[in-house]
């Protein structure tokens, strides 16, 4: 594979943001031979947990990035979930065996480990993060993107970029440029969520929705003993307590509060109240900028599909452009990329949606004592995890290895020199399972349980 030269990779493309979406499109840019510049606010990575799940069908894509590896030696591996009441006693249970993927678990691990990761596998690959570099603005002209940078020292910088790649989170300036909005709404209370280790008997081969009156605990084990947690809905005194007391006697509290077993909180290495979103553009792409991850969308972390939705976003962005930069696809190739993901992206809010929604049923159930209907109660079956999908991560991942433009321009039919182009039709029974969404699949009443992301 011949990479670009220096000349020819200068501001073609340039990343803003280091999240997962960002380093995961610069990697895999890298990987197909397209050096990408890189830029992220923060002057230092996070050591925050944030989003923690990265589904079965997400293993497969960062198997084709040489990465699974890593990632499945970092994590712990969740092989379903459960939902108790207060009182811990099982009252439904989800497995991921059978849902069709080589790897038929969730892999959980905090997310500045898998930003680790993949920043290390960037700068394997060549490249690097700026770091303490802001995006100020962005304009669009004829033959590029102007990018106006700002280092943390105040100086200014102007770049041309061929081609920019938002990945800068829910304020993103890329979205800004091009006046698109999240539009959707935001889920009713407050919930807490934290990185905590804890005294429990809850086994940590799944993650654990506990719904009581009070309201819901999940608590879904990481590496090292501990676990990601999110609380909800608190009432005011909760939230006031999560920003005056210490972040473990808030988080004791509240667990306290709604778990009547012993759940003892013993360390809170991180907490932050948060407000859960429905929300999505209109366009991800615009001209030469492209929206990645949750500078596009933004969903309820039940069910665990942000982040990978983010890393699908990065992967089909980045296969796509690289042909293109490389002389080898059509404008429709690229053209592409913001149909399929974004119909993918909106059933990823569909599917998160109604789990949340089985989350606040399960609450109901438990303030009126009354179980749902068959339809609505938390006994969903394994083969219900596989409709809450992604694009087919395998077929998509090698389209994308073995596909030139030429061989993609002869499978489309004449006279469609516009037309959206879909990959080769899948084995009949290749089955795709958790991750972004499948937008030829039914909606899933359960994606994961109770699988965390936020």
């Amino acid at each position: 594979m011949r990479s670009l030269t220096a000349s020819e990779a200068q501001s073609q493309v340039v990343v803003i943001g280091a999240g997962p979406s960002g380093l995961f499109a610069a990697a895999e840019l890298a990987r197909h031979g397209v050096p990408a510049r890189v830029v992220e606010r923060e002057p230092v990575p996070h050591r925050q947990a944030r989003a923690t799940a990265l589904q079965p069908g997400t293993l497969e894509i960062l198997a084709r990035a040489e990465l699974v590896d890593e990632v499945l030696a970092a994590s712990v591996h969740l092989e379903g979930a459960r939902v108790f009441d207060a009182d811990l006693r099982r009252v439904g249970e989800l497995a991921f065996a059978g849902v069709g993927c080589p790897w038929e678990f969730q892999c959980s691990l905090p997310q500045w480990r898998t930003e680790q990761i993949l920043a290390e596998r960037l700068v394997e690959l060549g490249g690097v993060v700026e770091r303490g570099v802001a995006a100020s603005s962005l304009e669009e002209r004829d033959d590029g993107v102007l990018v106006r940078l700002e280092r943390a020292d105040g100086t200014p910088e102007a770049v041309e970029a061929a081609w920019v790649i938002g990945a800068g989170g829910a304020h993103s300036v890329t979205r800004a440029s091009m006046a698109e909005a999240l539009e959707g709404f935001t889920y009713p209370g407050r919930a807490l969520v934290a990185d905590v280790r804890v005294r429990c008997d809850l086994a940590r081969d799944g993650s654990n929705l506990i719904a009581a009156p009070e309201g819901y605990v999940l608590l879904a084990p990481l590496p090292d003993e501990r676990w990601i947690t999110f609380v909800g809905d608190l009432d005011d005194g909760e939230a006031e307590r999560l920003a005056s007391a210490t972040a473990r006697d808030a988080v004791a509290a509240a667990i306290e509060r709604r778990v009547a077993a012993d759940v003892a909180v013993k360390h809170v290495a991180w907490a932050a109240p948060f407000r859960m979103h429905h929300r999505v553009v209109s366009r991800l792409a615009q001209g030469r900028r492209f929206l990645l991850g949750d500078a596009g969308h933004l969903s309820s972390p039940f069910g665990g599909e942000g982040l990978n939705s983010g890393l699908h976003d990065a992967h089909d962005i980045a296969w796509k452009l690289a042909l293109w930069l490389r002389g080898h696809a059509r404008p429709a190739l690229l053209e592409s990329f913001e149909p399929e993901r974004l119909a993918a992206d909106n059933h990823v809010l569909e599917v998160s949606n109604r789990v949340d929604g089985l989350v606040r049923a399960a609450v109901d159930s438990a303030q009126t004592g009354v179980r749902g209907s068959p339809a609505t109660r938390l006994s969903w079956r394994p083969w219900r995890v596989r409709a809450a999908c992604s694009t087919s991560p395998s077929r998509a991942a090698r389209w994308s290895e073995s596909t030139s433009a030429r061989e993609w321009s002869r499978r489309r039919p004449p006279g469609r020199a516009s037309a959206t182009p879909t990959a080769p039709p899948s084995p009949a029974r290749r089955t795709t399972c958790c991750s972004s969404a499948c937008p030829t699949m039914p909606a899933s009443r359960a994606c994961a349980a109770a699988g965390a992301d936020s």
